[in-house]
């Protein structure tokens, strides 16, 4: 079982990467994204990387489901799952796009339901057109009484066709205390429909972080 999964994980990395998702835009109906990456703990580069699978996939106008697979090579096991679907509010014509999300993720051990809000808008910049990505989840935990609650944004721009520059900020609040970490990233158009993409990750508070990550985007 270990041993095929990384054979598909190794086989999507070919042809996909990172798992950036379209948020509060909707996934156009009967189009998908995959998306495989690998990270790196740029402290401990002796341990073996972590491979992220992503996609997800138009079902309608208004509804986008998806999933995500983190395999951990250092000990040949599934690190964490998830398993979403969002729904879209209709375009009222303002700026902002809107949707409702739910998903069941994390391990068999610590399984969690997870409501989530999203939204985003575009806008133009000096430099090329932008946008701005922010979601908003509370982490309830299933077989524990903890619910943690986290946030999310993302403001990219676009300054030329082929070329985007991003940086996000991700925020967790646990009874411990809470995790802020921060990724800037920059993605290259190779190919029609096909992208590289480079980023680093790095905590401004909580446990210590610094990570590398490349990964290729297919859509489709």
């Amino acid at each position: 079982m270990h041993h095929w999964f990384v054979l598909l994980a190794l086989a999507l990395l070919v042809v996909s990467g990172d798992p950036v998702h379209a948020g509060a835009w909707p996934r156009e109906k009967g189009e998908g994204f995959v998306s495989g990456q690998v990270r790196q703990d740029v402290d401990t580069p002796e341990d073996a990387p972590t491979v992220s699978i992503y996609g997800e996939y138009g079902l309608s106008d208004r509804w986008t489901i998806g999933g995500k697979l983190d395999y951990a090579l250092a000990v040949r096991d599934i690190a964490r799952m998830k398993a979403f679907a969002r729904w879209h509010v209709p375009d009222d014509g303002g700026p902002w796009r809107k949707a409702i999300g739910f998903a069941v993720e994390g391990t068999e051990d610590d399984p969690q339901a997870v409501p989530s809000l999203h939204l985003g808008r575009g806008f133009d910049t000096a430099i090329g057109p932008g946008w701005l990505d922010m979601e908003l989840a509370a982490n309830v935990s299933i077989l524990e009484e903890r619910v943690d609650y986290s946030a999310f944004a993302q403001i990219g721009v676009k300054p030329t066709p082929r070329l985007m520059t991003m940086v996000a900020l991700d925020v967790t609040r646990m009874d411990a205390g809470a995790q802020v970490d921060l990724t800037p990233s920059v993605v290259w158009e190779y190919r029609s429909g096909k992208h590289l993409q480079l980023e680093w990750s790095s905590a401004l508070e909580g446990a210590v972080k610094h990570e590398i990550a490349a990964g290729i985007w297919l859509e489709f």
